[in-house]
């Protein structure tokens, strides 16, 4: 699927291209594909992001909101998917305290890629729960085809989740929080939670489940990966593109 999404990408830099050296030239791209360039970039032009903010008492929750989207009902139920996505782990853990406890979370968003086709949005927040062992931090992601309003997931870009995958996200860069000096030790205490590579295709397999999410770039797919307390509770790897296209 990303490969489709690529290639559409790559219509639109070349119309970019040709538009800058005259309108001779810009004849060259047929009529069906000068439209849907046409019809995308007025989309990307239009669509921008502003933040809303969900808080009450000490939980504090940032998350993206799409405005001037050309397709108002489709805006509108891009936006619920997001607000619901965004929201859900802290209104979960907020109808599961005890009697007593508090609980606080302060959560920002980063939009990880936003073009005419997709919007990957990830999140992080620290979060305490008064009488647990010790505070944590969690990190989750939302992906979103803008021509569907449908939420993408691992399985949506990469065709195969298997062995082969195993091995060049094994070697993936880390990218997370505690810096490349600590990479080879959170590389081994990520993947050293798996008895063998089938138990790590089926906890990517079934993503979130396991507390694996994934972003994109213009370059790379970032898998987030769960991990103990004391190494983050989470760590993020980058996989070249170019990689996944040549899988």
């Amino acid at each position: 699927m990303y490969k489709k999404l690529l290639s559409r990408a790559s219509i639109l830099m070349f119309a970019f291209i040709l538009s800058a050296c005259g309108t001779e030239e810009v004849t060259k791209i047929n009529d069906e594909e000068y439209q849907t360039v046409s019809k995308q970039n007025d989309v990307q032009k239009e669509y921008e992001l502003v933040t809303e903010t969900y808080s009450k008492d000490n939980v504090h929750i940032e998350y993206p909101q799409i405005i001037n989207f050309t397709d108002e009902g489709k805006q509108q139920e891009i936006n619920e998917l997001i607000k619901k996505e965004a929201l859900a782990p802290y209104l979960n853990t907020i109808q599961n305290l005890e009697p007593g406890q508090k609980y606080e979370a302060e959560g920002k968003y980063e939009i990880k890629l936003k073009n005419n086709q997709l919007l990957s949005i990830a999140y992080k927040s620290y979060n305490n729960i008064s009488s647990s062992a010790h505070p944590y931090n969690l990190f989750f992601t939302t992906n979103i085809d803008l021509t569907t309003g449908k939420q993408l997931f691992l399985s949506d870009f990469v065709s195969n989740i298997d062995e082969k995958f195993v091995s060049i996200l094994k070697n993936a860069k880390y990218v997370g929080d505690l810096g490349e000096e600590n990479e080879e030790q959170i590389r081994e205490i990520v993947f050293s939670q798996y008895n063998n590579d089938e138990d790590l295709i089926l906890a990517l397999t079934k993503g979130s489940e396991s507390g694996i999410y994934v972003y994109i770039t213009e370059n790379f797919l970032g898998i987030s990966m769960p991990v103990a307390h004391v190494a983050g509770d989470h760590a993020e790897f980058e996989i070249d593109l170019s990689l996944l296209n040549d899988k």
